[in-house]
């Protein structure tokens, strides 16, 4: 059995772990969000973990699920990253992290997607979203023959990685006073896909609109998948942002994705 741990905010590193799933044979594919307070031990021949780069480092669900993982002595174990620019040493702080648990990491892998964080920049769409998943998607396929093949991979950059650490750490413990700054807008339906994708449970609909709480991890996945882009991260930028969710990933299938979750964490 081939185990995938994925977590997924706009559907990017969610259609990176299908891909992969579609070739490696025997497989189960797992949501973080729903084993994060959970001790889960894999024992699969190989253990994959899949995650976006977020500060350069791993994201808030991410640290609480590695914090809790074992993983069999023989299993191959191997790192999936995606982001929309360089991902500094997010491989060596996960390596790090790992090799506390008693983890090897024997191989790590960087896939270049869209972005998806638009304080930072406008998510792409139109032609150039086309290009950039394209050349995900041909990156994914190097990746996806590493694995087959159980290729390893040499040692991630220590220094870099203690550089992510820091300015990881930094965002992580900033994220939750981002909370106080969304807000929903009168073409607000009170549908709940805001509750329903949020990771942490951090969003809950009151008199039929969306309230936030104290535990925001940053992820923006609330203001991507409103349906009526009624959500706003702030009073300025937020109105002229584009939201995002990977083409092969609709609404649909996401919410699927975060009902898996919540099943897993209900066993």
């Amino acid at each position: 059995m081939n185990l995938m741990y994925v977590y997924s905010g706009t559907g990017n590193t969610l259609h990176l772990a299908e891909r992969l799933s579609e070739r490696i044979g025997e497989h189960e594919i797992h949501n973080m969000v729903g084993l994060m307070d959970e001790d889960v031990h894999a024992d699969g021949e190989t253990v994959g973990i899949f995650y976006p780069v977020h500060a350069f480092g791993a994201p808030a669900v991410v640290h609480r699920f590695l914090s809790r993982l074992s993983v069999k002595p023989s299993s191959w174990v191997y790192l999936v990253l995606d982001s929309a620019g360089t991902p500094l040493g997010a491989a060596a702080q996960c390596r790090r992290i790992l090799e506390k648990r008693g983890i090897r990491l024997d191989a790590y892998f960087s896939v270049k997607m869209p972005g998806n964080y638009p304080p930072l920049s406008n998510p792409p769409s139109g032609e150039k979203l086309r290009r950039l998943v394209q050349k995900g998607d041909l990156s994914m396929d190097g990746v996806i023959e590493a694995v087959l093949t159980r290729k390893g991979s040499r040692s991630p950059n220590k220094l870099l990685g203690i550089l992510s650490e820091f300015i990881n750490t930094g965002a992580l413990r900033a994220a939750p006073k981002g909370a106080s700054k969304f807000f929903s807008t009168d073409e607000c339906t009170g549908c709940g896909i805001c509750a329903s994708v949020c990771p942490v449970d951090n969003v809950k609909i009151v008199d039929g609109r969306p309230t936030w709480l104290g535990n925001c991890t940053g992820c923006l996945s609330c203001f991507h998948w409103c349906p009526s882009k009624a959500i706003q991260y702030n009073r300025g930028s937020s109105f002229h942002r584009n939201r995002y969710g990977h083409p092969s990933i609709p609404l649909e299938r996401y919410l699927d994705w975060c009902s898996l979750g919540k099943e897993e964490d209900e066993k």
